[in-house]
């Protein structure tokens, strides 16, 4: 690829009257979009190790979500769907068109599946990086505990996604709506468990998932055991998938071995070139 074919910018983009930061780089002339959705709290710089082992024939985009990185504070309540639409309009002001594929670790694994499920026409494909899955038991102070979140809705409405600040009448802009959109995803795969169709998909799961200070032994290997199952499980979203299990990582699999991430990112580009299986 000659130096006239690669693109490679910084820049923090107007969205409604907030901006997001978003980097871009690779060839202009890439089939696709390779785009990485950071786990809860995470940034764009997450990415870095896994972006230097791509090639610069492949495009990639990262990004800060609102009120994360060098992005600044977007709309209220800050919902999944809210994030998964702001990556949209984001996507449509720098005119990045599809396809796409994503990439999304940890709570970025459902945004990757909302989107796909909002905005799914340019994904071709997806990597889940040992993803949260709804149905997960998650650690939560605000319940004390361990929990399974999507158990905790309470039937409210979640909000529509939202370009301005000002938040939307009969919504509590304070209002925590996660357990709501769990449960919705869960949800939506009972009632289309194939969501991904044939798109080709790879979960990779953490195989060195550290105990949390105050978990009993036996509590731990039960839910350690379910989370792996859960993820496996989600081979069933796509009728082309796969399921790694790295024995060398810890759930920031992308710090711990990028080398896995980048070679499942080619993977996927190689089943949607040749149209075939996944390897």
């Amino acid at each position: 690829m000659s130096k006239t074919d690669e693109i490679s910018f910084e820049e923090n983009v107007s969205i409604g009257d907030f901006k997001l930061f978003v980097s871009v780089k690779g060839s202009s002339n890439a089939k696709y979009s390779v785009i990485f959705e950071s786990g809860g709290g995470g940034t764009s710089k997450d990415w870095e190790k896994v972006r230097n082992l791509l090639p610069s024939s492949i495009r990639t985009v990262t990004y800060d979500r609102a009120g994360s990185g060098k992005s600044g504070k977007g709309p209220l309540p800050r919902t999944m769907r809210q994030e998964v639409f702001e990556l949209h309009e984001l996507l449509k002001k720098i005119y990045l068109k599809g396809p796409y594929i994503l990439v999304g670790q940890s709570l970025g694994g459902l945004l990757t599946r909302l989107y796909t499920e909002q905005y799914g026409n340019d994904v071709i494909g997806l990597v889940l990086v040992d993803p949260t899955h709804e149905s997960s038991m998650l650690g939560s102070m605000r319940y004390n505990g361990w929990v399974r979140l999507r158990e905790k809705a309470e039937g409210k409405t979640i909000p529509k996604p939202q370009i301005e600040k000002p938040v939307a009448m009969g919504y509590d802009s304070t209002a925590d709506y996660l357990a709501e959109e769990f449960q919705a995803l869960y949800l939506s795969r009972i009632k289309k468990p194939q969501a991904l169709g044939n798109r080709p998909l790879i979960i990779l799961g953490a195989g060195l998932a550290k105990q949390p200070p105050g978990t009993p032994d036996e509590q731990w290997q039960a839910i350690r055991k379910e989370k792996e199952e859960q993820k496996r499980g989600l081979t069933s979203l796509s009728s082309n998938s796969k399921f790694i299990l790295d024995p060398q990582s810890g759930h920031n699999i992308q710090y711990d071995n990028p080398a896995i991430v980048a070679n499942a990112i080619e993977s996927i580009i190689k089943a949607i070139d040749l149209k075939q299986k996944i390897e």
